[in-house]
């Protein structure tokens, strides 16, 4: 009796062996950890500056936005920006950090070592932000710049408008 029992175990564990279920012993159940996600590349636009800002808050009208730089004596520094210039016009992308979400990409003009420049969306989100301009004066050998920026939060009649004072160099 005893070897036909133990062939009969035998053949059962033969048979769950070829029928792909495997037999295991119970185990103690142990709470499952969600899996991590590795971190992805970072953004592109700190890789993509070339020029480096201080700026500090000079004057502010109205009582909306949001964000840095609205407070007057408020003062960033060593902010990104992406800079380029032609003969005739500039491209200064602002707040290279966030890009390219949250980057101010001002395009303008230039004329000898001065440049003007705008940015202007339809108004939008939560802020209600609304573009800006910004103009300035290179130093004769275009190694840097120093500007006035103004921007703008809410509908007209209800605008926030705040001036910056920047000075802006290459990297």
């Amino acid at each position: 009796m005893r070897i036909l029992h133990a062939l009969l175990w035998c053949s059962c564990g033969v048979a769950a062996a070829c029928s792909g279920n495997e037999v295991t012993p119970p185990t103690t159940a142990r709470p499952v950890s969600p899996p991590v996600a590795a971190p992805g590349p970072g953004l592109p636009g700190p890789s993509l500056a070339n020029w480096q800002g201080d700026a500090t808050v000079l004057f502010r009208t109205g009582t909306g936005g949001c964000g840095w730089g609205t407070t007057v004596g408020e003062s960033r520094a060593g902010v990104l920006w992406r800079v380029s210039i032609t003969d005739t016009a500039v491209a200064l992308d602002e707040d290279m950090g966030n890009f390219p979400t949250d980057h101010i990409p001002y395009k303008g003009t230039r004329s000898g070592q001065t440049f003007a420049a705008t940015y202007a969306q339809r108004i939008d989100g939560a802020c209600l932000w609304a573009g800006g301009d910004i103009a300035g004066t290179f130093l004769p050998d275009f190694t840097s710049f120093e500007a006035q920026e103004t921007v703008r939060w809410g509908r007209p009649g209800a605008e926030t408008t705040v001036q910056r004072q920047w000075q802006v160099r290459q990297r």
